[in-house]
C-alpha cells in the first residue's frame, strides 16, 4: 500500500489560449499510491480536470516534476506514454465517450487495437475478457448494439468494461456519475467499489461530496492549488483482497511486426467504412468530384483508343503506306515547250527495269489513268476517268470490299481484257434508277458498257461494283473512276510513258527513305536536269494524328484539373471529419492510440473514398467507352465490326491515381488530427 503508482512534486501546468497565457496548475504535490481510492473535488474551473490529465498522462506537467511507477514522466517518448495509457490506465469519462460507429464489443476491445504485434491467441483472449466484462455488468445481451441504443447507465458500464480490458493498475473516472440518475449512479459507484476492492488502484473526479465520501482519501483543490487533504482511512469491505501491484514493462518500446499492423489496418478499413456510411450523402456528394475527374481521364483515354483505332482502320492500309513519285517540273525549271521534252519512263523497258531495281526493297507500279471519257449505258451516260489496276493485290491494298460481283482474275489482267470494276458513285449515273433491271440480282454485274471521245476507245463489261470509299487523304474521284486491267489501257493507248507511279514498301521498310532513293535515282539517271518528287499521305495523316493527340492533351488537362478540385473537396471533407471528431482522436490517444495509429485512421478514410470513386469511375468509364465504341461500329459502316475498348493502362491508373489522390489529399488531414493535444481534444466541445 505504501509504493506509489503515480507521484507528483511541485507541478504546474500552463497553457496558451487566443494569445493569453493561463495558469490552470501551480506547486501541485500529490502521491498516489498502490490500491488507493482517491477522490479529486473542486468547483468548477478549480484545476482538476487539468489534474485529472496529467495524471492519465494526457498532458506533461510545465513545471515541476511528475512520475509514474518511479520513472520520471520527463523521460518518457510520446511512445511510452501511449503504452502506458494502453495498459497501464484505464479511464471513464463522464459523456461515456463510446465511438458512435462501432458497436458495444466493438468499443470494449478498441484499446486492444492499439497493444501491439498481437498472436490470434492473445487477441482471443481479449475477446473472452470482453465478454466476460459483458456479463460481469449485465450487458452480455447488447454486444452489437450501437451507443445510441442504450441507456445512460448502460453506456457508462460500457465505458468502464473498456477501461478494465487491458487489467489497468490505475483507473480514472471524471465525473463518472454526472450524466446519470440516481439509480444508475449509485450501480456506476457500486461498480467502483468493487473494482477498488479486487486491487485496483482508483482515482475519480467529482463535485459531489457523497461520492466523494466513498474514498478512503479526499483531494480538495482550489484556484490550482490542493486546499486539503482528507483522510478518511479504508472503508470496510468484506473480502478485500491483499493488493499486490502488478510489475509490468511498460517502457519498453517493441518493434510491432506484421500482425499488429494488419490489427491496425483492419480496425482503420472498419472505422473508415463505417464513417463514411454515417456521412453517407456527404461521402457521396464529395467524392463525385473525384468520380467525375477520374472518369473524363478514363473516358478520354478510351475515347483516344477508338479515335486511335478508327483512325487506322479508315486511314492507315496499305494504299496509305505507299508513296507517289512524279516529275516536278515546277522545281526542275522546265516549261512550256522544253517541259515536253520529257514524257516519262517508257513502259515497255524503263519503267520495268526501276521496278526491277527496287523490287526488293517494295512494289512500283505505274498510276496509268486516260483522259475524261464518255462513258454509255443502255439507260445513262456519265464523263468519267478509266484508271489502270497492275494487278489483283493492288485491288486488295485499295482496303476496300466489294458491294457485288468479282474481281478480275489473274489471266484477264495479263490479257488485257476489256473488263470494268465500277467505282461506288457512277452507278446512279449510269442506270436509271427506274431501270427494271436493278430487281436483279448482281446489278449491274454483267451490263456492256461503251467508252468514247478520249484516247482509250472500246466496250467493256461490268464485273463488279466497289463499296465507297474514303476519300479524305487519297484520290479525290476514286469513287468516281472505272477500273480496268492496266494492261488493257496500254493496248489502247498505244506508245505510254509514266510520269506518276506508286511505291509500296515492303515490311520494314521506311516509305519516305525509299521514296528518297528513288527521286535520287531518277535524278542522277537524267543527268541532274530532271528534278523528282514525292507524295506520301502518311505524312499528312502524322500531322492530322499529332493534331488528335494535342485535343487529347487538352481535354486530359481539363480532366486533370476536374480531378484536382475532386481532390481538394476530399482534403476539404476531410479537414471537417477531423474538426467534428476532436473528441473521439482525444478518445483513442487515451486509450493509448499513438500518432500513427491516429494518422492511419484518417487517411484509411480519405484512401477508402477515393477507392470507391476510383472503382466507380473505371466501371462507369469502361461502360460509356464501349458504348460510344459500339455506337461507332453501328453509324459508321467502313469500320466494319464492334471492337471492346479495354484499355489495362488506362483503368489501372484509373485506380492508381484514386488512391494516390487518397493518400495525398489526406495527408494534411492525417497529419493535423496525429499532432493534436489529446487533453485540448477532450475539452472540445
Amino acid at each position: 500500500m505504501n509504493e506509489a503508482v503515480i507521484e507528483l512534486n511541485s507541478v504546474g501546468f500552463t497553457y496558451v489560449a487566443k494569445g493569453l497565457t493561463f495558469t490552470a496548475l501551480k506547486d501541485v504535490s500529490l502521491r498516489i499510491r498502490a490500491g488507493e481510492f482517491v477522490a479529486i473535488i473542486g468547483p468548477s474551473g478549480s484545476g482538476k480536470s487539468t489534474l485529472l490529465n496529467l495524471l492519465g498522462l494526457l498532458a506533461r506537467p510545465s513545471t515541476g516534476t511528475m512520475s509514474i511507477f518511479s520513472e520520471p514522466v520527463e523521460s518518457l517518448n510520446d511512445s511510452q506514454l501511449a503504452k502506458l495509457r494502453n495498459q497501464a490506465l484505464g479511464f471513464v469519462f463522464q459523456n461515456f465517450s463510446l465511438v458512435s460507429r462501432l458497436t458495444v464489443l466493438e468499443n470494449i476491445l478498441l484499446p486492444s487495437t492499439f497493444e501491439g504485434d498481437l498472436d490470434s491467441q492473445r487477441s482471443i483472449e481479449h475477446r473472452k475478457k470482453a465478454l466476460a466484462l459483458l456479463t460481469r455488468f449485465g450487458l452480455d445481451s447488447l454486444a452489437d448494439r450501437l451507443p445510441h441504443e442504450l441507456s445512460g447507465g448502460q453506456k457508462q458500464r460500457v465505458a468502464i468494461c473498456r477501461a478494465l480490458l487491458m487489467n489497468p493498475v490505475l483507473l480514472l473516472a471524471d465525473e463518472p456519475t454526472g450524466a446519470l440518475d440516481s439509480k444508475s449512479s449509485q450501480e456506476v459507484l457500486a461498480m467502483l467499489d468493487d473494482l477498488h476492492r479486487e486491487g485496483c488502484t482508483v482515482i475519480i473526479i467529482t463535485h459531489d461530496p457523497d461520492v466523494a465520501a466513498r474514498a478512503q482519501r479526499i483531494v480538495s483543490i482550489r484556484d490550482g492549488q490542493i486546499a486539503q487533504v482528507e483522510e478518511q482511512g479504508a472503508l470496510p469491505r468484506e473480502g478485500a483482497k491483499e493488493i499486490v501491484p502488478t510489475k509490468r514493462n511498460f517502457f519498453s518500446e517493441e518493434e510491432k511486426g506484421w500482425k499488429g499492423k494488419q490489427r491496425l489496418i483492419v480496425q482503420s478499413l472498419l472505422m473508415a467504412r463505417r464513417s463514411l456510411a454515417t456521412h453517407r450523402s456527404r461521402s457521396l456528394l464529395t467524392g463525385l468530384g473525384l468520380f467525375i475527374g477520374i472518369l473524363s481521364l478514363i473516358i478520354i483515354d478510351g475515347l483516344g483508343e477508338i479515335v486511335q483505332n478508327s483512325f487506322n482502320k479508315l486511314f492507315f492500309t496499305s494504299s496509305v503506306r505507299k508513296a507517289f513519285i512524279y516529275y516536278d517540273a515546277d522545281r526542275g525549271g522546265f516549261h512550256g515547250a522544253r517541259h515536253s521534252a520529257w514524257r516519262g519512263l517508257h513502259a515497255q523497258d524503263e519503267f520495268p527495269k526501276l521496278a526491277q531495281m527496287f523490287e526488293k526493297k517494295g512494289i512500283i507500279r505505274p498510276f496509268l489513268r486516260t483522259s475524261i471519257c464518255q462513258i454509255k449505258s443502255p439507260t445513262g451516260t456519265l464523263r468519267a476517268r478509266l484508271s489502270g489496276v497492275s494487278d489483283p493485290a493492288e485491288f486488295i491494298e485499295m482496303d476496300t470490299l466489294l458491294r457485288t460481283g468479282r474481281w478480275p482474275s489473274a489471266g484477264e489482267f495479263s490479257a488485257g481484257s476489256t473488263v470494268a470494276v465500277l467505282g461506288s458513285d457512277t452507278v446512279e449515273q449510269l442506270f436509271d434508277k427506274a431501270d427494271p433491271r436493278r430487281m436483279e440480282a448482281n446489278f449491274p454485274v454483267g451490263q456492256r458498257l461503251v467508252v468514247d471521245n478520249c484516247n482509250t476507245l472500246g466496250t467493256f463489261t461490268v464485273i463488279g461494283v466497289l463499296n465507297k470509299r474514303d476519300t479524305t487523304f487519297g484520290n479525290r474521284e476514286a469513287n468516281d473512276v472505272l477500273y480496268v486491267p492496266n494492261n488493257t489501257l496500254l493496248a489502247r493507248m498505244g506508245p505510254t510513258f509514266y510520269s506518276w507511279f506508286s511505291v509500296l514498301p515492303n515490311e520494314g521498310i521506311d516509305t519516305r527513305n525509299l521514296a528518297q532513293e528513288i527521286t535520287t535515282y531518277l535524278s542522277l539517271q537524267s543527268g541532274g536536269r530532271l528534278t523528282f518528287g514525292s507524295a506520301i499521305p502518311a505524312d499528312i495523316l502524322d500531322r492530322v494524328r499529332g493534331f488528335l493527340w494535342i485535343i487529347q492533351a487538352i481535354v486530359g488537362f481539363i480532366g486533370g484539373l476536374c480531378l484536382f478540385v475532386g481532390g481538394v473537396g476530399i482534403m476539404n471533407m476531410m479537414l471537417v471529419t477531423v474538426a467534428e471528431r476532436t473528441r473521439e482522436i482525444g478518445l483513442l490517444k487515451s486509450l493509448g492510440a499513438q500518432n500513427n495509429h491516429v494518422r492511419a485512421y484518417i487517411l484509411t478514410e480519405s484512401v477508402l473514398l477515393c477507392f470507391w470513386a476510383g472503382c466507380l469511375a473505371v466501371c462507369t468509364g469502361f461502360v460509356a467507352n464501349n458504348l460510344f465504341s459500339f455506337g461507332v461500329s453501328s453509324f459508321v459502316p467502313m469500320l466494319r465490326e464492334f471492337r471492346w475498348v479495354f484499355a489495362p493502362l488506362g483503368l489501372s491508373a484509373g485506380l492508381l491515381v484514386s488512391l494516390a489522390c487518397g493518400l495525398g489529399f489526406g495527408a494534411l488531414p492525417a497529419a493535423r488530427a496525429a499532432s493534436l493535444d489529446p487533453a485540448e481534444c477532450l475539452r472540445a466541445e
